[in-house]
């Protein structure tokens, strides 16, 4: 059996990591790693981009995912970065076809395709007690600018119980330490936030309308779809593809002029299907180009 080692940095959360880890190890010896150990004995080597300096070995099958683009500051430059440092491999996996597009590495490598997906625990739970107004969950860095929409919220409504999950930045802390209603429940583990999202009545999916986010999928907002939450965000050329698919409850941020009646949406298994990991990682349909 071939060895399979996927390497990230630790630097974010990476949720596809472990369904990855499952769906091959039916067909690999499959290893998890940071960039730092030695590489050299895996068959396969997968990194999550990044910058890697790694000298991959005659036998080696190297594989580049790019989960994302690079945030700003600086977001276009450290893609050219990307594209101009890091080694050719085998194989480069992309999110979907834009973002390959946006990096336009046009070089003749081996493209596939991988959008982001839910693991099962994902689901709407019926009667359960509702603790809070609006739960957002996800990267809260400065580049987020998530304080222009709980700005809009509490303008909305001064009181709203809101539920903030990840890792905050300081400066969000800081602005609104005085806000009782505003609950910083930091870093839970991925397997916690069903739970959490269940006990929500809404959920808050912003998205700057930015290079590199208005591009790419909001994995928050499949995630509060599953769960049955309705959702106030704003609009992205991303989201506006997705609702037009999927119609869904959705507030526009910018357009609320009341605080709007929650009516949970449940998604039909079929898209619940085509939605999971296992079926994003089939669809990508690695086997046809990965060593056996």
């Amino acid at each position: 059996m071939k060895s399979l080692c996927f390497v990230h940095q630790s630097k974010a959360q990476l949720p596809e990591l472990q369904a990855y880890a499952e769906y091959f190890r039916k067909q690999y010896h499959v290893v998890i790693n940071t960039p730092d150990a030695n590489l050299h004995g895996y068959d396969i080597v997968w990194f999550f981009m990044g910058y890697f300096r790694y000298q991959p070995m005659p036998h080696q099958f190297i594989v580049h995912e790019y989960a994302s683009l690079s945030t700003p500051p600086f977001a276009w430059l450290k893609d050219q970065l990307k594209q101009r440092l890091n080694i050719k491999p085998n194989l480069r996996v992309f999110q979907n076809q834009h973002q390959s597009e946006l990096l336009n590495f046009n070089d003749g490598i081996a493209v596939r395709f991988r959008d982001m997906g839910l693991s099962s625990q994902f689901v709407y739970q019926e009667n359960v007690d509702k603790k809070c107004d609006l739960i957002y969950v996800g990267a809260m860095d400065k580049s987020r600018q998530l304080e222009k929409a709980l700005d809009v919220v509490l303008k909305l409504r001064p009181h709203a119980s809101i539920w903030l999950v990840g890792q905050p930045a300081a400066y969000l802390q800081h602005r609104y330490q005085n806000y009782a209603n505003i609950r910083f429940v930091g870093v839970v583990p991925n397997s916690q936030i069903p739970t959490l999202l269940n006990q929500a009545k809404f959920g808050l999916n912003y998205v700057p309308n930015v290079y590199p986010y208005q591009f790419q999928t909001s994995t928050k907002l499949l995630e509060y779809a599953a769960c049955g939450l309705p959702v106030i965000g704003n609009r992205t050329s991303w989201l506006n593809s997705f609702i037009n698919t999927y119609p869904l409850q959705y507030h526009d941020l910018n357009q609320l002029m009341a605080w709007p009646q929650a009516t949970p949406t449940v998604l039909s298994d079929a898209v619940r299907e085509s939605w999971s990991w296992q079926s994003r990682i089939g669809n990508a349909n690695f086997e046809t180009i990965l060593p056996s």
